[in-house]
Parts: C-alpha cells; sequence; structure tokens
C-alpha cells in the first residue's frame, strides 16, 4: 500500500470542559464530523501559490463515527486548461474514495489533520493509499461550544495526494426529518461483497468480485457509490493519455446523488457520475436487509424469453448511530 503520511492516527476525544454536574459535556470529534455534507467550494492552488477557485463545484462527502469516509467531487474544467480528451477530462474533472479515516494528536487552536486510508478511488493511484489533511470545523479559527454540531468543514490536502494545499469546504445537511423505518433500516455504509447475473428464463447465473467497493446511504437523503473494478494499474504521470485515462476508467462505477426510501426499494438520482450512468436519471433498486447484509436486485431487463437481472450483495459496516452526529 502506497503510504504518504508518517506518524501514528490516533483518535482524539475533545478534553471535558469545566467540571461539574451543571456543565456541558463535549461532543468527541469524530461524532461532530459525522453526517452528510455537500461541497461549496473548491479551491487550488496556482503556480503562485494563490488560491483559486475552480467553477461549477458539486461534491458529497459523508463521515461515520465509526471511521468510515466517502468522497465525490465534482468540478468544471478550469478557465485555461488545456483541450482534453472525453477520459482524460473525465479523470481531471471528477475525483473521489472510500476508506477510513483516524484522527491525528495533538489537535492546535488553528484546527487538526486526519489520516485516511482509501480502500478504493477513481484515480488509480489512490486505490490503496495513505494521506494526511487538514481540517477545521464550525468558524475559523473553531468557536464550537462543548455541545454544538459543526455546519461548515474546510479541509486541506496534504503532499500525499494529487494537487496538493487545495481546499474543500463543506456544508452539513441535517437528517430527513421524521426517518421512516426503512430509511433508518439501510443507512450506512455498505461494502460489495459479490454481484451476480442471473438469467430468469434459465436460472444460470455467473458470479463476479470487484476491488474493495461501497454504497452509502446516508439519512440526509444521498447516495455514494465507489465500484471500482479488481487488478487496475497506476498511471505512471500526472496527466495521462487519453488511452491511459480510458484503461484508469474502463468497467468503474463512481456517482453520488439524491436518495429516496420505500419499504423494499430505493431510488438513486445521480447527480454527477462515470461509467455508464447519466447524470439525471433515476436507478431503481429493490433491496432486502437480512442482520448484516443487504440484498440489491436491479429491475429486470430483456425482451421475450430472456430476462436477466444482477442481485449485489453487501455486507454492513456501519449503521445510523453512526451516521449521526450526537
Amino acid at each position: 500500500m502506497l503510504r504518504f503520511a508518517a506518524g501514528t492516527a490516533l483518535v482524539l476525544v475533545v478534553a471535558a470542559g469545566v467540571r461539574g454536574a451543571q456543565s456541558p459535556q463535549p461532543v468527541p470529534i469524530m461524532r461532530q464530523l459525522a453526517g452528510t455534507w455537500t461541497l461549496v467550494s473548491i479551491e487550488r492552488p496556482g503556480a503562485d501559490g494563490r488560491l483559486t477557485a475552480l467553477p461549477f463545484p458539486r461534491g458529497l462527502l459523508v463521515l461515520d463515527s465509526a471511521g468510515h469516509i466517502f468522497e465525490g467531487v465534482q468540478h468544471g474544467r478550469p478557465q485555461g486548461a488545456p483541450a482534453m480528451g472525453e477520459r482524460q477530462l473525465v479523470l481531471a474533472t471528477f475525483s473521489g474514495f472510500w476508506g477510513t479515516y483516524q484522527l491525528d494528536a495533538p489537535a492546535t487552536p488553528q484546527g487538526q489533520s486526519m489520516t485516511i486510508t482509501t480502500r478504493g478511488a477513481v484515480h488509480p493511484n489512490l486505490q490503496t493509499a495513505e494521506f494526511a489533511r487538514a481540517f477545521t470545523v464550525g468558524a475559523d479559527p473553531p468557536t464550537l461550544s462543548p455541545t454544538s454540531h459543526p455546519a461548515k468543514l474546510t479541509m486541506t490536502a496534504g503532499t500525499g495526494e494529487p494537487h496538493a494545499g487545495t481546499r474543500w469546504t463543506w456544508e452539513r445537511v441535517p437528517p430527513v426529518e421524521n426517518l421512516s423505518p426503512a430509511f433508518r433500516e439501510v443507512s450506512g455504509f455498505w461494502e460489495h461483497v459479490i454481484e451476480k447475473r442471473v438469467n430468469l428464463t434459465t436460472g444460470t447465473s455467473t458470479e463476479t468480485t470487484r476491488a474493495p467497493s461501497v454504497i452509502v446511504y446516508t439519512p440526509s437523503g444521498y447516495v455514494g457509490v465507489h465500484f471500482p473494478p479488481r487488478n487496475r494499474a497506476t498511471l505512471t504521470r500526472d496527466e495521462p493519455t487519453e488511452a491511459e485515462a480510458r484503461t484508469a476508467l474502463e468497467g468503474y462505477i463512481g456517482y453520488f446523488g439524491a436518495l429516496t426510501v420505500y419499504p423494499g426499494q430505493v431510488f438513486h438520482h445521480p447527480l454527477a457520475s462515470i461509467g455508464l450512468l447519466a447524470n439525471g436519471n433515476t436507478i431503481k433498486r429493490f433491496y432486502e436487509v437480512s442482520g448484516d447484509t443487504v440484498t440489491v436486485t436491479f429491475p429486470a431487463t430483456g425482451t421475450g424469453q430472456q430476462q436477466n437481472t444482477t442481485v449485489v450483495t453487501l455486507k454492513r459496516l456501519s449503521g445510523i448511530d453512526q451516521m449521526m452526529p450526537r
């Protein structure tokens, strides 16, 4: 695994304030971070070191208090950027990963840092990597009361990932009002186990596994998907050719968007995507939860006597309790 940040990653709990029965107890940082965040802005340093905002930012960041993280980001082509092929442009303007995070100690008045260990990523060089990001919550510098939940999160890339110094500003999305039992049941991080393509006419099937992949359903009404293929080759240059970019993205299914939940059914509404999906389409899936396993079934396709479906099995990594701030 590529390693970009040294040091031991420790989970930090905010120290308690003034002792006494009437004193409010502080909220642990990972509980403060837990939740759904949408992108406000992306700023990237230029040759002179000054930050410049990238056009048309959109993104989804999901963290839970168990230490799982999902990120999906899309932005427009920067003004003055060189001409690119179709896949080059996708790789340059769509990024993201999923994996785990730990908080680094100690915190300072200027902020804190987290160490992120990726298990899957749009860019093949970040498929299994470790890097650090600095972050602040709330105002800058933070002025949170011990029991508050931050509405703003600012993260800055370190030297271990592309475009070091890039700064993302995120805004919290509150949970859906009056969450239904079905919504609570599906909320969480779900890791891909296996997918099966089934011929409904003959009963025959074929099975496929992937590199570590995830679906995250958030109680704020968002969905994120990172489904990378197995055995992806790393890139040897920061700016790949069109052929290299096409190979890097081949077989990758990744998107983020809005989510609606009904008993036994979910609908994904992608806001940004790569792969075969088109933004604005609605994706219907049937689901069944059994313990810590969910089975997601695609609607049948085909005509006449050739009806096919895909069945994806996923295991729970976290649930509603870890997705909500406390």
